[in-house]
């Protein structure tokens, strides 16, 4: 069951390079117009000059844009994080709330088994504005009773939600000295 994740995963990965693949091999005469020899650079090798012997730049490569959510509230953010450490609600739905915890559908139990044994209470007091797909949250944390100062709890734009940030989540399992998949270094 738990590698049906990265079995569907691989399936998609294979079928877009499949399909990629049969739009690249697809010609035409407008393809064969184009198709130049490449007689001036030897294989493997590109030749960055112009015929008048000028260089050959290209634009910088366009940036991937973050989702644009609209700031939630703090009830909003609260409501998640309780939801994300409630040891009633199955990890299976939980993985949708935390950032790749698909890489580890352990995670959010691992988060809760960490939080439990840190006894970690968490309280978003306010939110920032999101910047980036991301956006920070100011938060009452306390760890065995201690409160944590200017404690703050980071969190993602994935798709139509927020979901708590992976390595924030990863910070609370590898302090209670457990190990997940998701949280390895990359």
């Amino acid at each position: 069951m738990k590698h049906n994740i990265f079995r569907a995963t691989a399936a998609l990965m294979l079928a877009t390079s499949a399909l990629g693949l049969v739009a690249c091999s697809k010609s035409d005469d407008t393809t064969k117009a184009a198709t130049t020899t490449s007689a001036a650079a030897p294989a493997g090798k590109f030749d960055g000059s112009t015929d008048d012997g000028g260089k050959v730049t290209g634009a910088a490569p366009a940036p991937t844009t973050a989702a644009d959510l609209p700031k939630p509230t703090v009830d909003d953010l609260n409501a998640k994080v309780t939801k994300a450490f409630d040891p009633s609600i199955d990890s299976k739905t939980k993985t949708d709330w935390i950032e790749d915890a698909a890489l580890d559908p352990q995670l959010a139990q691992k988060l809760v088994d960490a939080a439990k044994a840190n006894n970690v209470k968490i309280k978003i007091t306010n939110v920032g504005d999101p910047s980036g797909g991301k956006l920070k949250a100011d938060a009452d944390v306390t760890i065995d009773g201690k409160p944590v100062q200017n404690a703050t709890v980071s969190f993602v734009a994935d798709g139509n939600d927020w979901k708590i940030d992976h390595n924030y989540a990863c910070s609370i399992v590898k302090a209670a000295k457990l190990d997940s998949a998701a949280c390895q270094d990359k």
